[in-house]
């Protein structure tokens, strides 16, 4: 048996190996002790069970509307309501922790790629993915955005130390994922990616050098991944949509808080804004010699992460992998006694255990018994419901036709070609808007309106002749119409 273990090295590496896992599990525990499902989950299965039943939809789902509508992330959609149907929330759980498990797995292998250094690899990935785990382990497709783009680096990173074409093959695949998968960051990812095309010229500019390679093979790979991006229900359409969306940044960051910039009062802004100092300083106090790309990493990401918080991910993965170049040959490995390694097993499948013990979802939904209500009350088919920007989700999954929900980029008149919903929403809840014509334009038959962040539930308990309460209580009240009876 010693003769086995001498073989395979296995005492030599299970400090790391154990590391390594407790690494990846340590990030999940707020995930695992304490779930709750992000709003745009709902319409993100929503659209997953339509395309299932009906095929990919042109108009937008749900909604009281009759808007325009392409569905840019339908493989996420897909896969989540598949995983949600067939085992509910543990399963969701369960996929949210294996896109977790291989994001660190890859950007540890990444790592490895350009530092050699198993253990300083480590350190690496156990400092970016707790970073990134801790704010970004949501029911969203940026999961899987994030997971390709970590990949896509180590693929490019194996390609430019091995010059092996076999890494350059799985890219296109990647891209095609990604265009399916979540559409609006197809060009977001190319445009991260484009660095390495630089990098095939040859120059170096005091520590910072690009040492060139064979340009051909790089870009016939890029022009394949361009080209996926045509492979998708849309077409070219689902390209164009993402700059269709973001041409209205300024309207959606009234009401999306993710694109706005890092605020340093706040503790994420607080975390966002050191962390982007802290690498710009270890990145040109550093004494080696730094590819060319990784600057530009470092100086593109930074960018989009200090104009909108959600880009944080973005930032701390690509700029965060190089650290790992940085921190090369700053010390010795050490070898361990097997005590040492016994005992770092034993404390790894502790921690595994109390963690999978602790599972513990929370699936409340506030407005869980309006739905209910509603359902035994409304004609899901013809009942015309109001709901504030991020209620819209949950009553939509639910059957209702609802006025908005967080999908601010299907509500731009760029996107849904008949009008500005989203616009109109903004100035209801922020602007003085007369809201009586609001109510007769629309004709709800039910307001069901947030207590505390919703104006229009202000403006009714001064001036209501027309909706009766019905149901509430200290966050929500469900109003009905009054219908007069002649």
């Amino acid at each position: 048996m010693k003769k086995v273990f001498s073989r395979l090295k296995l005492f030599k590496e299970l400090p790391i190996i154990n590391l390594f896992f407790i690494a990846i599990m340590i990030p999940f525990l707020r995930l695992i002790i304490k779930f709750n499902y992000d709003n745009d989950f709902w319409f993100t299965i929503n659209q997953g069970r339509y395309v299932l039943e009906h095929g990919f939809p042109i108009k937008a789902i749900n909604v009281i509307h009759n808007l325009d509508f392409l569905y840019q992330s339908w493989g996420s959609g897909v896969l989540f309501y598949l995983v949600y149907n067939y085992l509910g929330n543990y399963g969701i759980i369960a996929l949210l922790i294996i896109v977790m498990e291989l994001t660190s797995f890859f950007f540890y292998k990444l790592c490895y790629v350009i530092s050699e250094d198993k253990r300083k690899s480590l350190i690496v990935t156990i400092i970016v993915m707790i970073l990134y785990n801790f704010y970004f382990s949501v029911t969203r497709p940026h999961i899987f955005t994030i997971l390709n783009l970590v990949i896509m680096f180590y693929l490019f990173e194996s390609y430019f130390k091995t010059f092996e074409k076999k890494y350059l093959y799985f890219l296109p695949v990647l891209s095609l994922l990604e265009i399916n998968m979540h559409g609006i960051y197809f060009i977001v990812l190319l445009v991260i990616m484009f660095p390495y095309l630089l990098s095939t010229f040859k120059f170096k500019i005091g520590n910072i050098v690009s040492a060139g390679c064979r340009k051909r093979e790089i870009f016939i790979t890029y022009f394949f991944m361009l080209l996926t991006g045509l492979i998708n229900p849309y077409g070219i359409n689902t390209i164009i949509y993402g700059f269709s969306s973001y041409s209205s940044s300024s309207l959606m960051n009234n009401v999306i808080v993710e694109l706005l910039a890092p605020n340093f009062h706040k503790s994420f802004g607080k975390v966002i804004i050191i962390t982007i100092l802290l690498l710009y300083i270890i990145y040109f106090k550093s004494d080696k010699k730094i590819h060319f790309r990784y600057y530009l990493f470092l100086i593109g990401t930074s960018y989009l992460a200090l104009d909108g918080v959600k880009s944080f991910s973005l930032f701390i993965v690509s700029s965060g992998f190089p650290l790992a170049f940085m921190l090369k040959n700053t010390y010795k490995e050490k070898k361990y006694s097997k005590f040492y390694c016994l005992f770092h097993s034993a404390l790894a499948c502790i921690i595994i255990i109390t963690l999978c013990i602790n599972i513990n979802v929370n699936d409340d939904i506030n407005i869980k018994k309006y739905a209910d209500y509603l359902d035994n009350v409304a004609d899901k088919e013809k009942t015309k419901l109001y709901t504030n920007f991020f209620d819209g989700s949950y009553m939509e999954w639910r059957g209702y036709l609802c006025y908005i929900d967080p999908r601010a980029e299907v509500f731009l008149k760029s996107n849904n070609h008949q009008e500005d919903i989203l616009k109109e929403y903004f100035e209801l809840q922020y602007l003085d808007f007369n809201y009586q014509e609001f109510l007769d334009k629309y004709e709800f038959d039910y307001l069901l309106l947030n207590k505390k962040d919703d104006t229009l539930y202000k403006l009714l308990l001064v001036k209501n002749e027309k909706y009766n309460i019905i149901l509430e209580d200290e966050s929500y009240a469900l109003y009905q119409r009054i219908v007069e009876n002649y």
